[in-house]
């Protein structure tokens, strides 16, 4: 269930990533648009997004076994009056907000109208951080209790909003849009605004009908000196530190594309073609899982929470290291493809394709890594991500101020990948020396046998992209119909061969209340 609701958004988020591409190309305006856009989600991470993240879940599960309602309402009454100020403090700062995003500017436009676009832009752009919190908040309230069906569809609706307002867009104006249309043309401001706030708005608001069917009844009582607001608090002061070392990176790596110059947004739309696979094959184990883990740690249970959690990592590797192998093969025809339509010309498809293939190096330790995470978070444990996470961060600047400059796109995309392959074994061992969590026996015969079925897998699909060596549109969705499923059936029939228990217990995906799960193991 978790696993349809997030590819359809996951496909939907896509389609509204091609509906932009068409309409507005790989542009300047697409590069303010990108870093406007991205205020919103950077000041609501740094505010609130990474404590809601790190104690929504394991507070709400603990306060529905415990039938606690009155700490409920305490930590989601403060939870929104603290979105609500810093949504107001942020527009206010608007100006400075989109300026980080803007430091370096592309030569090829002027700094001071590019940032006074991107600014304008902004202040709409920032009301979604309330909507984002309100989002995170029903999220976790629905998940704590096992209704995962309505969190995971909502993105659904957001986007379907954002690629209608998008398409109007051409019968209102001639012509491709650029940065002085924002200011001057009053109908296409609106629509492209509200294009992407509307979208989160209705994300956010969808879930008020899913928390009153599924009875989770609130009350507004903000109690700032409850004890349940108090441990949320607590549990923030670290994970404040590790969504700073974030921004600090977003920030920097950002501003190594040139805003401008267009390879922000091909950073941009890579990463979102970065996420389908992560989002479709990690998030929804990661989903279901994590409650799961945080019901161990509260029952004592070391060895279930051990089970939990190495079957959570096997079953990612499993997914996504094949993907990894595939996308890295297959970026430039799946980028041209899909993208390659209306304003967004060829340059721009090879600048993104290009970008795709970097980030596409670390797909498995990355989606290794956040679940992990998750892990420490169910031990209340926010400090060891901080620390960790600092790591990550400053190995992925490192890297991408060596490799930008020889890779362009390419080396911002691959640092990220080559820091969260890194830090996933790091987490993996940090993970495991204080929690015992990690059954290296069980993760090690997987990952070989992952690995070389992913190497067959990447031969066969790379000797099929030589021989069809499509030349137009069609062509190309052709070859990857047949490139994926010919390598999707090459690496099943491998792991069959190679004896992978989870190919022969397929049931163990969707584990049941209370068992250990130690035939997955």
């Amino acid at each position: 269930m978790v696993a349809i609701g997030t590819a359809i958004s996951r496909l939907t988020g896509l389609l509204r990533v091609v509906v932009f591409g068409i309409i507005i190309g790989q542009t300047a305006l697409a590069d303010a648009f990108d870093g406007a856009n991205n205020s919103p989600n950077s000041i609501y991470e740094l505010l609130v997004g990474g404590l809601l993240a790190a104690s929504l879940v394991p507070l709400f599960t603990r306060f529905t076994e415990d039938n606690d309602e009155e700490a409920t309402n305490a930590v989601v009454s403060v939870s929104l009056i603290v979105l609500g100020i810093a949504t107001a403090v942020a527009i206010a700062l608007a100006p400075l907000i989109f300026r980080l995003f803007s430091l370096h500017v592309s030569p090829l436009v002027d700094p001071q109208q590019f940032r006074h676009v991107g600014t304008v832009m902004t202040r709409i752009f920032l009301v979604q951080i309330f909507f984002y919190g309100l989002t995170a908040i029903a999220s976790a309230l629905l998940n704590a209790r096992r209704h995962f069906f309505a969190a995971a569809w909502c993105p659904v609706l957001s986007n379907v909003i954002t690629i209608t307002m998008l398409l109007i867009i051409p019968f209102t104006r001639d012509g491709t849009p650029g940065l002085q249309d924002v200011l001057t043309d009053h109908t296409f401001f609106w629509l492209f605004t509200l294009s992407a706030t509307g979208g989160v708005m209705a994300m956010g608001l969808v879930l008020i009908p899913a928390l009153k069917k599924a009875k989770i009844s609130l009350k507004f009582t903000p109690n700032f000196s409850h004890p349940a607001v108090r441990t949320m608090v607590k549990l923030s002061s670290w994970t404040f530190g590790y969504v700073v070392t974030n921004q600090i990176a977003l920030v920097v790596i950002k501003n190594l594309a040139e805003p401008g110059s267009g390879n922000q947004d091909a950073y941009s739309k890579a990463f979102t073609f970065f996420m389908l696979p992560h989002g479709l094959l990690a998030i929804s184990i990661a989903t279901t899982f994590v409650p799961e883990l945080v019901r161990r740690v509260r029952a004592g249970d070391k060895d279930g929470f051990g089970s939990w959690l190495t079957a959570g990592v096997r079953w990612i590797s499993i997914l996504t290291i094949p993907a990894s192998v595939a996308i890295v093969i297959l970026a430039h025809p799946i980028i041209s493809a899909i993208l390659e339509h209306g304003h967004f010309d060829s340059l721009a498809s090879h600048n993104t394709s290009r970008a795709l293939a970097g980030f596409s190096i670390g797909l498995a330790g990355f989606s290794i890594y956040i679940f992990c995470l998750r892990g420490f978070y169910a031990h209340e444990d926010t400090r060891t991500p901080f620390f960790i996470n600092v790591f990550e961060n400053a190995l992925n600047i490192a890297l991408a101020l060596v490799l930008v400059n020889r890779h362009g796109v390419l080396g911002l995309g691959m640092s990220f990948g080559i820091a969260y392959m890194v830090s996933s074994v790091l987490v993996l061992w940090l993970l495991h020396k204080k929690y015992a969590a990690v059954n290296w026996l069980s993760l090690l015969s997987l990952l070989w046998r992952a690995v070389i079925g992913s190497a067959v897998m990447g031969v066969t699909i790379w000797w099929l992209a030589y021989l069809l060596h499509p030349r137009s549109g069609m062509s190309q969705l052709a070859e990857l119909f047949l490139c994926i499923g010919a390598g999707l059936i090459v690496y099943i029939t491998a792991l069959y061969a190679l004896q992978v228990p989870e190919m022969r217990n397929l049931a163990s995906v969707l584990p049941t209340r209370g068992t250990d799960h130690d035939t997955t193991l």
